[in-house]
């Protein structure tokens, strides 16, 4: 091989090792780059579901949050109007399974109301009236039947979805709290938190 034909050779080599590390450096670079996507596109959902979930429900301790509905039978009903008798608000939906399960022991608790000195209300979300009134006659539901259609109060008391159950005392100040099905036990315990102090 001539001098000039061995120049030419380490050109080459060169030019090649030169390439490999061209190539190299452009893949570490794409894959830095699609690591920095994934990382924004976590974040940005993470921002999002911050955005969008609600918050915690309210406190225990806490003025509970006025409203106003109208019943099944097209009176209205309000925390207000409520003011010194206990009060239970059962939010629940036709549709909802655990909701179904957990009435008959709501129908229960407000079987007591009048002894008790408390009141029962339920409260229908994520609903329509025609299911609401089908499912009131069916279950024999004995407590009134407020409608909050466009989740306006269950966006107030940020929950998430049916069945939740909150015990507010005489004063309008939220003593226990329920998110998600109730059970018997968790009812009188409740309930006797709410009603201390109140008539029985």
């Amino acid at each position: 091989m001539g001098l000039d034909e061995k120049r030419v050779a380490r050109q080459m080599k060169r030019g090649g090792s030169q390439i490999t590390r061209y190539r190299l450096v452009l893949s570490a670079v794409a894959s830095i780059m699609g690591l920095m996507a994934g990382l924004y596109g976590s974040a940005v959902t993470w921002a999002q579901h911050e955005h969008t979930t609600p918050a915690a429900a309210p406190a225990i301790g806490a003025q509970a949050a006025d409203f106003e509905l109208k019943l099944l039978d097209g009176k209205s009903v309000s925390l207000e109007q409520l003011r010194g008798k206990p009060v239970v608000l059962n939010f629940f939906a036709s549709w909802c399974d655990p909701c179904r399960d957990e009435m008959p022991l709501i129908n229960e608790i407000a079987t007591g109301g009048d002894k008790g000195g408390y009141q029962v209300i339920g409260i229908a979300v994520e609903d329509t009236r025609a299911a609401v009134t089908e499912f009131a006659r069916e279950s024999k539901l004995i407590f009134p039947i407020a409608l909050d259609l466009n989740s306006t109060v269950k966006r107030t008391y940020r929950i998430f979805g049916p069945p939740a159950t909150f015990f507010i005392d005489g004063q309008g100040v939220l003593r226990d709290v329920v998110l998600g099905p109730i059970s018997a036990e968790r009812a009188r315990d409740a309930l006797g938190k709410t009603t201390i102090g109140s008539k029985h």
